[in-house]
């Protein structure tokens, strides 16, 4: 009696309805963070006096880029939720900094808030550590070089580093403030002695950094 033998093929239906899950799971993400970007643009731009039109593209875009790269990086996560929501917190504060050279304390109270989205509570020993390092780095650069930094570039800088980390805040730091000083250092004298919005370098730097 011949036995036919029938090759067993991998069952392609789950593999297919996983792909299909975490495709509509990364597009209901993407779709909450430009509605969101545009929510929030259009509230900067109402308080601030600024145009909605290029506020919003401005906002869209920042965000929804910076959203793929946590997508790559980490795919649907907490972490990646919070970096949406670091991302359009700073977009507003660098925002506010531009248009009037102020930035609400509110603002930096809720990045701390959002430190504790998806945090590892054994962290927080560090977090607080990174946070009293960093002020008192940019409280002694401002007492020994009497430099235009504000009491709201130093509560950004800090809520900043409580949420990354001692070691990961550091190097935000740094890489903010040399930008900061490279790129306003080919202004002319009368430009910088007005000084200069900081919180803009400060939010590029953290959020460069957070994806590390």
């Amino acid at each position: 009696m011949n036995m036919i033998i029938r090759p067993v093929l991998p069952d392609f239906s789950a593999l297919k309805a996983d792909n299909l899950l975490m495709i509509a799971n990364y597009s209901i993400l993407i779709i909450i963070t430009v509605l969101a970007s545009l929510g929030v643009s259009t509230l900067a731009a109402n308080k601030w006096n600024g145009n909605k039109g290029k506020t919003a593209l401005a906002f869209i875009a920042v965000t929804l880029i910076f959203t793929l790269l946590l997508i790559c990086f980490f795919g649907c996560s907490a972490i990646t939720v919070r970096g949406i929501i670091f991302c359009l917190i700073l977009l507003v504060s660098s925002y506010s900094d531009i248009r009037t050279r102020e930035c609400s304390d509110w603002l930096h109270v809720m990045i701390l808030i959002a430190a504790f989205i998806g945090c590892d509570f054994a962290n927080l020993p560090n977090m607080f550590v990174s946070a009293m390092f960093v002020g008192g780095i940019m409280l002694m650069t401002l007492l020994i070089f009497n430099c235009d930094i504000g009491g709201a570039d130093i509560k950004c800088a800090v809520a900043c580093s409580f949420l990354l980390g001692l070691e990961r805040g550091i190097i935000a730091l740094v890489g903010s403030m040399f930008t900061a000083l490279l790129f306003n250092a080919f202004k002319d004298k009368e430009k910088r002695r007005g000084g200069f919005p900081l919180i803009p370098y400060l939010s590029a730097g953290y959020l460069a950094v957070y994806l590390i």
